[in-house]
């Protein structure tokens, strides 16, 4: 397939997804919106399940090259989560419709959602290392390394797919202050005497 049609039929697949969800957006729809006849897809791709696994399979591979590559292993663990949450934000704001695809498709119990959530576990595997670091040395306070990382990763993406519906025009790095501010607020050591007392509280509260 040549190159270009094959960015056609992806870039209209993406769309179609993005619009009308899997299981309403049919071959003939992306065929027809990729200018391309039914059967050149399907020579390609045997079924639209396929076509769907190899679009987020190249998609959650870009998501983790464009963070990932940006991190300083150097930095401390808060200066990392710090580039997490800057260039994620980057990315689905340059790749808005694969974010509605991520936050629509990959909940649920379907083999294409498991396997959906199976392609990111090697990119919040890698935020969950930065956890790691961050408790070891003390820098963050302790909690649960892994739902940390996935914490931290629907945070970002959530907050996104609010913006992209809301405010289709916004630029989605305007959101990193505030949510570098709210997700490292809760993991940074250094807090207040007052947050410590009500953090001890809380449980004797609640007897």
């Amino acid at each position: 397939m040549a190159s270009a049609k094959t960015q056609s039929i992806f870039k209209a697949a993406i769309d179609l997804f993005s619009e009308r969800g899997f299981e309403k957006a049919t071959m003939d729809e992306i065929a027809s919106r990729a200018h391309v006849a039914k059967g050149t897809i399907y020579y390609h791709f045997k079924s639209k399940e396929e076509l769907f696994s190899f679009l987020v399979q190249e998609g959650t591979k870009l998501l983790h090259e464009s963070v990932l590559s940006k991190v300083n292993p150097r930095k401390t663990p808060t200066e990392q989560i710090e580039t997490i949450i800057r260039e994620q934000l980057r990315f689905f704001d340059h790749y808005r419709d694969f974010c509605v695809i991520l936050l629509r498709e990959a909940w649920g119990d379907d083999v294409r959602q498991r396997e959906f959530r199976r392609m990111l576990v090697h990119y919040v595997h890698a935020i969950e290392q930065i956890m790691r670091a961050g408790i070891e040395s003390e820098e963050f306070l302790y909690t649960k390394a892994e739902t940390g990382a996935w914490s931290i990763f629907g945070s970002i993406s959530m907050a996104a797919l609010h913006h992209i519906f809301s405010e289709p025009d916004m630029d989605l790095l305007l959101l990193a202050p505030d949510l570098t501010r709210m997700i490292l607020k809760g993991m940074v050591s250094q807090i207040t005497k007052d947050a410590e007392s009500l953090v001890d509280e809380a449980p004797r509260k609640a007897q």
